[in-house]
């Protein structure tokens, strides 16, 4: 009780202090992003945000501080999108999109430093897909990544080789000791290059894939202990 008295104590001053201002956002509708190409919407709270859709692109309009989603559907399948709307206005969104066409990556958390840490292994998810995919094997080791993110709010664009974390599900970026955050997100990167170091060498892989990393709080110790999945 305590606690969430703090909590709105905390979201009034901000109201206070950052005067609230209508803003948009503006997002693709494509199979990429939504896994669907949306025909209609539906907002859970229209005194939050008001939504509309014009050809290839979505429009959200803040109306007042808090939290919504919006059910898309194109008439059979549906995806969703959470909408967090900061006291200053600010709109960020975190997107569930549909899964029937994608290939998945499941993403699994690792105890490090001696089990005294979590971590989310993106790079072993990464690696464990193309093994099975024999892409490489499994002596090889990943080098560099490159890849754009269709939901930067869970997983940014990478930088200089390497997976970036994205936001909490206000916006608020996640740290490296904070990855607890991403637990039951998705995302889907559509990855332009991937380098792996095979033998000593350098070597680029064919990999021009749109690949939906879905990320679980199940704690495994090593891939000894993760089951063989049926990759979609």
């Amino acid at each position: 009780m305590l606690k969430q008295l703090l909590q709105d104590r905390i979201v009034t001053l901000s109201c206070i202090e950052m005067p609230f201002q209508q803003h948009v956002y503006k997002m693709q509708n494509c199979v990429e992003v939504l896994g669907i190409e949306a025909k209609s919407l539906q907002i859970e709270n229209d005194k939050i945000i008001t939504g509309y859709i014009v050809d290839q692109s979505i429009f959200f309009k803040s109306v007042r501080f808090g939290q919504t989603n919006v059910i898309f559907s194109d008439g059979v399948n549906k995806a969703i999108v959470q909408l967090f709307v900061r006291p200053s206005g600010e709109i960020v969104v975190e997107v569930k999109p549909y899964l029937g066409g994608a290939e998945i990556v499941p993403v699994y958390y690792r105890t490090i430093l001696a089990d005294t840490a979590i971590a989310i292994d993106l790079k072993g998810a990464l690696k464990h897909y193309l093994v099975a995919h024999q892409f490489m094997i499994i002596e090889d080791s990943i080098a560099e990544v490159h890849y754009q993110s269709m939901h930067p709010n869970v997983l940014k664009d990478s930088f200089l080789g390497n997976f970036v974390l994205g936001c909490h599900v206000d916006g608020r970026n996640i740290l490296n000791a904070e990855e607890y955050a991403l637990a039951n997100r998705q995302a889907s990167l559509l990855f332009s290059k991937i380098v792996i170091q095979q033998n000593g060498k350098r070597q680029m892989i064919a990999c021009n894939k749109l690949l939906t990393f879905m990320i679980t709080n199940h704690v495994y110790v090593g891939y000894e202990d993760i089951p063989n999945l049926k990759l979609v």
